[in-house]
This record gives structure tokens, C-alpha cells and sequence, in this order.
């Protein structure tokens, strides 16, 4: 897979939360921004293949993760 170099405005809150998850983790910046967009992608592929996410909560109840 080929890179390009991009530049992106994130607000603090994101940026914290992708730097936090890469220390967390022991992952570039980058890795982070790149596991964030691969779950999007997750996300939009499953609506579009018209699936559903559940979640399990404690108690086995499962609810389901709807997305505008």
C-alpha cells in the first residue's frame, strides 16, 4: 500500500485521546489515526451490508449501536 503524506485539523480533545491511545498502546501518533479511520471504515461497511453492532453489557443484555 502506497502513503501520502496529509495534514489534518483536529480539535485538542482528539489529539489527546489519539496520543494517549498511542502511548497506551506503544504506537506512533499516525498508528492511532490510522486504527481510528480503520474503525470508521468498520462501521460504514457494516451499515452499508445492512448488519448490526451489538454491544454486550454486563449482564449478557445486549443493545444494539445505532449511527446516524
Amino acid at each position: 500500500m502506497s502513503t501520502k503524506k496529509v495534514t489534518v485539523n483536529l480539535p485538542e480533545e482528539q489529539i489527546q485521546f489519539l496520543q494517549s491511545l498511542a502511548k497506551k498502546e506503544g504506537m506512533t501518533f499516525t498508528d492511532a489515526l490510522k486504527r481510528s479511520i480503520n474503525a470508521e471504515r468498520f462501521f460504514v461497511e457494516q451499515k452499508q451490508n445492512n448488519r448490526k453492532i451489538l454491544v454486550e453489557e454486563q449482564g449478557h443484555k445486549l443493545r444494539e449501536i445505532v449511527r446516524g
